[in-house]
């Protein structure tokens, strides 16, 4: 019999800059005994041989052909021990986090205790957005392992983004006691606050994020974000602004900007502001939704439709949009559907509130798999 030496599948690559020491591995997977034999020697019928062949290409980083092993070993029955681990790791690898989560769930049905499989199988569902599911798991993983910092970032981020605020905040405020001066866990903290519905605690946080760290990305943003919520649009500009010095190419910043110039009533220095903002990131639903305010007000009523229902496209949840679309049609004639979108507003009826710090910061911080 020999062993295989043991793999390294998740370095501290997570420290994300929140002064985590990235010298510490988040998670270790080790490989298992499997009969040597020449991989010439493989052949169908032979699921151990199979299992070694894929361990092998594993290694040398083909992880695609070494699942393909895997899976064929396992429906010949093969009952190498760790396989399932294997294939777990190989389709994490990939960041096929989906297709992780089954092989992984089968080993700790059939070993509970194992670490490995636990960690793995919440990043793998933290890696497919399931971020309820990955802080349950995660959890579990940080009972056996609670003096991991990587493990408790991405643990307090799953919970951050599974809406389980006190959860995350209790997690970002131990990291931000081991590290008082870290600026993006400032942030964190913010954001959980934030979720919480307590913008004053947030905005607090924020400030103090921006005196240790101003050029940090995201903090004046942030920060004028939430005074933005509050209807502090004067401060909330200097923020946008303050960003902005920081970074030119931040198109949330000039969407925001755009929004509180057309709040002040001013298109001539919204409109600009908002196509700037789109042309760097086509995706923000404010800025969509107020170039069709302008457009509407403009009566230029098709343009007004293409922007209406761009931001629709990406949240169709606001009643909000889809009653200004509903009035676009009426002037335009076109009752059909302007009726559909009024129905839509009647069974929406509950006014949708504005998007929580962190959903518009941005996405959740990507696993790292290399």
């Amino acid at each position: 019999m020999a062993t295989w030496p043991k793999i390294l599948v998740l370095t501290a690559a997570c420290n994300f800059r929140t002064g985590v020491k990235p010298a510490w591995p988040l998670l270790f997977f080790y490989g298992v005994s499997l009969c040597a034999q020449p991989l010439c020697t493989v052949t169908a019928k032979d699921p151990a041989a199979l299992a070694g062949e894929g361990l092998a290409l594993s290694r040398a980083g083909n992880y695609r052909s070494a699942a393909d092993c895997y899976r064929k070993a396992l429906a010949l029955g093969a009952k190498t021990p760790g396989l399932q681990l294997n294939l777990g790791l190989a389709e994490f690898k990939m960041g096929h986090f989906r297709s992780a989560v089954a092989p992984l769930r089968a080993v700790l049905a059939m070993q509970p205790q194992s670490l490995q499989a636990r960690t793995l199988l919440g990043m793998s569902y933290y890696g497919s957005g399931s971020y309820s599911l990955a802080a349950v798991e995660l959890g579990k993983a940080l009972s056996a392992d609670s003096r991991n910092s990587q493990l408790r970032y991405v643990y307090a981020q799953s919970c951050l983004w599974g809406g389980q605020y006190s959860r995350a905040l209790k997690e970002f405020e131990s990291l931000l006691r081991e590290n008082p001066d870290s600026a993006p866990v400032h942030v964190l903290v913010a954001q959980a606050l934030d979720g919480q519905g307590k913008p004053i605690e947030a905005i607090a946080e924020l400030l103090a994020a921006a005196a240790s760290s101003p050029s940090e990305p995201n903090v004046h943003f942030g920060l004028g974000y939430l005074l933005w919520k509050q209807r502090r649009d004067d401060e909330a500009e200097r923020e946008f602004r303050l960003e902005l010095a920081h970074d030119p190419s931040h198109s949330k910043a000039y969407a925001w900007l755009g929004d509180i110039a057309l709040r002040r009533g001013d298109q001539v220095t919204a409109k600009p502001l908002l196509e700037k903002a789109l042309s760097l990131s086509p995706n923000i639903r404010i800025a969509h939704l107020d170039l069709g305010i302008i457009y509407a007000e403009q009566q230029r009523n098709e343009q007004a439709v293409v922007e209406l229902s761009e931001a629709l496209l990406i949240d169709p949840s606001r009643p909000d949009v889809h009653y200004r679309l509903g009035r676009v049609y009426q002037e335009m004639g076109r009752q059909r559907e302007a009726q559909a979108e009024l129905a839509i507003v009647k069974r929406l009826h509950k006014e949708k509130t504005e998007d929580a710090l962190h959903q518009v910061s941005g996405a959740p911080p990507a696993l790292p798999v290399q």
